[in-house]
């Protein structure tokens, strides 16, 4: 019976022993700074000491969301690869656009230049009926035409017509005004050596 309580003795001392020594080393390695926390850590009341195993019911939840999340994952590569289509069609869009835009800009020019072709043809029509005209009649007519109107077709008359249907213009201020322009504009175009 002493042996027994001496075998017993023993290993309550050796116990108590590794007890001291990780109780040092917690110590000693910053893992508590005090007494209570030794204690809470024993008891498991120490953020961090807890069980660290999940439940049956936490695996499943847990489970549940990565799966919703693998699912959530799926659908954001699926809408990416949608992006990624609309994009290229956008661009492939935008050059068939551009193609467009430089035709209508062009058949617009090629329209532009008919206009002003047609344009031209009215104003040699318009001088030749001017100058075969009486310049009291022609002069009536012009004074319903505009300024501008009036000082691109009188240079294009015969000299004599054309100061015949200036003179003859009701208005002696606008004839005024007309024969001021008529002049600044021949002086810019002898001084451009036109």
């Amino acid at each position: 019976m002493k042996k027994l309580a001496l075998i017993l003795l023993l290993v309550v001392g050796m116990t108590l022993s590794f007890a001291a020594i990780g109780l040092v080393m917690l110590f000693a390695l910053k893992v508590v700074n005090n007494i209570d926390e030794v204690r809470d850590l024993i008891l498991g009341k120490t953020p961090g000491a807890e069980n660290t195993l999940l439940k049956q019911g936490e695996i499943e939840v847990e489970q549940d969301a990565l799966l919703l999340l693998q699912q959530q994952k799926q659908e954001l590569e699926q809408d990416l690869n949608d992006l990624k289509t609309q994009h290229d069609s956008l661009i492939i869009k935008k050059a068939m656009l551009g193609g467009e835009v430089g035709q209508l800009e062009q058949q617009s020019q090629t329209g532009n230049k008919d206009m002003a072709q047609a344009r031209e043809e009215r104003m040699k029509q318009m001088v030749a009926l001017y100058d075969a005209m009486r310049p009291a009649d022609a002069a009536a007519i012009m004074d319903g035409l505009s300024d501008e109107l009036i000082l691109e077709l009188l240079p294009r008359l015969k000299g004599r017509q054309a100061a015949r249907i200036l003179n003859s213009l009701a208005d002696d201020q606008r004839k005024a005004r007309l024969s001021t322009q008529l002049v600044e504009g021949q002086t810019a175009n002898q001084i451009n050596g036109q």
